[in-house]
């Protein structure tokens, strides 16, 4: 099968992996053919990316690391959580429990799942960056954690820190800023603090979780804030949320910026590690996360054209490719692969992700 993001999409293709909205609701069933209205309610829905059929790719498995169903109840429950705080209400314990079971799903989806990648193709309407930013963040951030062995516990108590980190700052800010252009702003600066003493009054976030949400603007550095923690000062949690936080908003349109295409945003944590970010949480997260996830179009720096078939975690930005298409634009008739990790191709390198900008 083939990522493809809908507005490349045609009526008459054919999808093999159900289409879901960002909430977890069913849309089109598996092994059913496009249709022009199928795809405008997509586009109305903020979906962005399908899977379709490929002769040419049919053996390649796409598994995410998550079920469409189990993220989409947790960013459903997030949700409702914002619209209330926006009529003014408090949040209450009710709505924690809720979402904490909704994250518990998450870790076990995760943990009963070996072959499944964390998608990193997504993009977040603009419209819904509020209630998916946190959501997003907080699958990055588990599939992250568990690289470094934490429990279920941790891993639960990881994700709702991940999901509640912007819970002080008033959502009508969160809608109209890039927070990566405007780290230091007043808003932003006082947040973290205003996160953690409203999850301070919760008895069932646990305080090492509202500690985590406090830090996680701290920088390996010394340059964060609230209080300008450096290197080991600061929580492993924090460090995993802060670089997974960045992470996902470089995938993200926001005002004034485009949104960055995986490879380009793992380049921008690679070059801010040893000061945003502690090395070793890079090093963990960029091992965890594809520069280029199975079923990409993608360009060859010879010209060639092909799919991706395997993203070889592990091996940065060096994925297995299914060449399709010669230089000179010719169908091949007979694809095949070629593994860009080995000496044997080291010389070539993807230019360009055809279809999905």
């Amino acid at each position: 099968m083939r990522r493809l993001m809908v507005k490349y999409a045609q009526p008459g293709m054919v999808v093999e992996l159900p289409v879901y909205d960002n909430y977890g609701n069913l849309l089109l069933a598996e092994r059913n053919a496009l249709t022009r209205e199928n795809i405008s309610s997509f586009q109305a829905l903020g979906v962005m990316e399908i899977f379709i059929r490929d002769s040419r790719v049919m053996d390649v498995l796409v598994a995410s690391l998550f079920s469409p169903q189990a993220e989409g109840a947790l960013a459903s429950r997030f949700r409702q959580i914002i619209r209330n705080q926006l009529k003014g209400m408090v949040l209450d314990d009710q709505s924690i429990e809720q979402v904490k079971n909704s994250v518990a799903r998450m870790v076990d989806d995760m943990s009963n799942n070996y072959i499944g990648d964390v998608n990193v193709t997504f993009s977040i309407p603009t419209q819904d960056y509020v209630y998916l930013q946190p959501v997003k963040t907080a699958g990055l951030a588990m599939a992250v954690g568990r690289s470094f062995g934490l429990d279920r516990d941790a891993l639960i108590a990881l994700g709702m820190a991940a999901v509640f980190k912007d819970i002080g700052l008033d959502p009508r800010i969160i809608h109209r800023i890039d927070p990566i252009a405007e780290n230091n702003s007043a808003s932003m600066r006082t947040h973290p603090g205003a996160s953690y003493n409203t999850l301070r009054r919760s008895r069932v976030i646990a305080k090492e979780t509202a500690e985590i949400v406090y830090q996680h603007h701290e920088r390996w550095d010394g340059s964060g804030y609230p209080r300008g923690l450096r290197g080991k000062d600061i929580l492993l949690g924090a460090q995993i949320i802060g670089l997974a936080d960045v992470f996902v908003d470089l995938l993200s349109v926001r005002p004034g910026r485009r949104r960055f295409m995986p490879h380009e945003a793992i380049e921008y944590v690679m070059a801010a590690s040893g000061d945003q970010f502690d090395p070793a949480v890079v090093e963990t997260f960029v091992r965890q996360v594809p520069c280029y996830p199975s079923g990409l179009l993608v360009q060859l720096s010879t010209g060639e054209v092909g799919i991706t078939v395997s993203p070889k975690r592990g091996f940065i930005a060096r994925p297995v490719v299914r060449i399709c298409y010669t230089a000179e634009g010719a169908e091949v008739e007979d694809p095949y692969d070629i593994d860009l990790s080995v000496a044997e191709h080291q010389r070539k390198f993807i230019t360009k992700v055809l279809e999905f900008e």
